[in-house]
C-alpha cells in the first residue's frame, strides 16, 4: 500500500448527529488480522498466538483505549453525562468550583458562668465520645445577664459524621461556659461534592443570576460556602396560614438555610429578595448595602431567617435469613442507605419526601442474599411509614445508629 494513500480493514470511527461511534474491539481485531495477512502476502496464519496475531492484539488494545478516551471526551462535553475534570470545566463557565467536604453542624445549649464573654471564631468548644471536636464557625458573644445561651458549632473534621442528640460535652474551660449539651442531633456534613450534586447545583445556579424571585434567592443561598441545603417560600396572602407544614406570616418571605455563615446569608437575602417584603424566622442578621451608589452613606437592613429543626428518622429493615447472608450485613445495609440519604438526587432535604421503596432498592442491589421483607421509616411522632414528608422547616436526619437490621 502507498504511504500517501493508506488503507485498512479496521472500521472507521464516526462522528454522527447522535454522537461519537467507535468500532467494537472485535471488529478492530478482525481488521488488523486482515491488514497483517495482506501485508504478508495473503497466506499468513491468522491464529492469535502467532507473531502477527500478537501484533494484531496489541494494535487492538491501543486503538480500543484511544477510542474509549475519545468517547469519554465527547461524553464529557454534555453536562448530563460529564464527570471529573470535564464536569469541573463546564462548572467554570458558571464560575463554579467543586465543593470540598463540609462539616457536621449542631446547635448546643450552654449553661453560662461568665455572661458577656466573647468566644473567638475557630475555638474548640465541645467534643464527642469518639474524640471528634466541635468549634465556633464565627465569633460568639455570650448574652449579658443570661444563664443559658444557644451556640452553633461545626465539627473540625469534614465529612458525613453523625452527631446524635446528647452526645456532646464541654471540651475546655475558660470560655464562660459551665456545661453544654446538644438536645437534638446535628445536621450531618457531606463528603466532597459528587457528580450528581455538582450538576444539580449547576442547574440551580442559573436561577441565582436573576433577582426578586424565590428561586433567585434559593439559588444564591445554595451557592454559599458551607450551605448544604436551603429552601425559600412566601405567603402572598394577607392572612396568616400554614404552607407545607410551616406557619407563615402574611405577606412574608420564609428563608430556611442549613449551614453557611449568618453574614453571607444576610447578604444573599439583601441582594436577591424583592424590596419591601418582610422576612420571618427566629434568627436575626443585620447587613449593610455596599452598593457604591450610596457613596459612604450605606443603609443597613435586618432580616429574619431560620435554621431547620433536625428530626431523627429511624429506618427499620427486615431481611430474610439465609446461609448466604454475610457477617457484616448490618454495616453493608447501613452504608447503602446512608449513601442514598446523604448524597445525590434522593438525599434527605428540606421539603423532600423519603420513600422506603428507594432505600429498599439499594439494599436489594447488595446481592442475591439481600431479600428485603420490609423497610419502614419512623420518627418520634410517626411509625412504620413507607413514605415520609416532614414540614418544610424540619430536616430529616438519619445516622447509621438509627438504621436497624433484623433477620427473620
Amino acid at each position: 500500500m502507498s504511504l500517501s494513500d493508506p488503507t485498512t480493514a479496521v472500521p472507521q470511527p464516526q462522528l454522527t448527529e447522535t454522537g461519537f461511534i467507535a468500532p467494537s474491539e472485535q471488529d478492530i481485531l478482525a481488521g488488523r488480522v486482515s491488514d497483517f495477512n495482506m501485508a504478508l502476502g495473503g497466506t499468513a496464519n491468522p491464529a492469535l498466538n502467532t507473531p502477527q496475531g500478537q501484533l494484531a492484539l496489541s494494535d487492538t488494545a491501543v486503538l480500543g483505549a484511544a477510542f474509549a478516551a475519545l468517547l469519554s471526551l465527547f461524553n464529557g462535553i454534555d453536562p448530563a453525562s460529564a464527570s471529573g475534570r470535564m464536569q469541573e470545566a463546564i462548572g467554570r463557565l458558571y464560575f463554579m468550583e467543586r465543593r470540598a467536604a463540609t462539616p457536621t453542624t449542631v446547635t448546643v445549649q450552654a449553661t453560662l458562668n461568665n455572661p458577656g464573654q466573647t468566644i473567638a471564631a475557630g475555638t474548640v468548644v465541645a467534643s464527642d465520645p469518639n474524640g471528634l471536636l466541635y468549634s465556633t464557625p464565627s465569633a460568639v458573644t455570650l448574652p449579658q445577664g443570661a444563664q443559658t445561651a444557644t451556640l452553633d458549632l461545626a465539627c473540625t473534621t469534614a465529612g458525613a459524621i453523625p452527631c446524635p442528640a446528647q452526645s456532646l460535652q464541654l471540651y475546655q474551660g475558660g470560655l464562660g461556659i459551665a456545661s453544654l449539651t446538644n438536645p437534638a442531633p446535628g445536621s450531618m456534613g457531606s463528603e466532597a461534592e459528587n457528580r450528581t450534586d455538582f450538576e444539580t447545583r449547576r442547574r440551580n445556579s442559573v436561577a441565582a443570576n436573576s433577582r426578586s424571585q424565590n428561586a433567585s434567592l434559593m439559588g444564591a443561598l445554595l451557592e454559599l460556602d458551607g450551605v448544604t441545603d436551603a429552601y425559600v417560600m412566601d405567603n402572598p396572602s394577607g392572612n396568616a396560614t400554614t404552607i407545607n407544614g410551616a406557619p407563615m406570616e402574611p405577606h412574608a418571605l420564609y428563608v430556611l438555610v442549613e449551614g453557611g455563615t449568618e453574614t453571607a446569608i444576610g447578604q444573599a437575602i439583601l441582594t436577591k429578595k424583592p424590596p419591601g417584603i418582610a422576612t420571618m424566622g427566629e434568627r436575626l442578621v443585620t447587613v449593610q448595602d455596599t452598593n457604591p451608589v450610596y457613596d459612604g452613606n450605606r443603609p443597613s437592613y435586618t432580616f429574619r431567617y431560620d435554621r431547620p429543626q433536625p428530626v431523627p428518622v429511624s429506618v427499620a429493615v427486615t431481611l430474610e435469613q439465609s446461609d448466604s447472608v454475610p457477617s457484616d450485613v448490618v454495616a453493608q445495609v447501613q452504608a447503602a442507605i446512608m449513601g442514598v440519604l446523604t448524597a445525590g438526587r434522593y438525599r434527605a432535604r428540606m421539603g423532600g419526601t423519603l420513600y422506603a421503596s428507594r432505600l429498599s432498592a439499594v439494599v436489594d442491589a447488595l446481592g442475591d442474599w439481600a431479600e428485603v421483607l420490609s423497610l419502614t421509616l419512623s420518627t418520634a411522632n410517626t411509625s412504620g411509614q413507607t413514605r415520609l414528608k416532614l414540614p418544610i422547616n424540619q430536616l430529616p436526619t438519619v445516622t447509621p445508629a438509627t438504621i436497624t437490621v433484623e433477620l427473620v
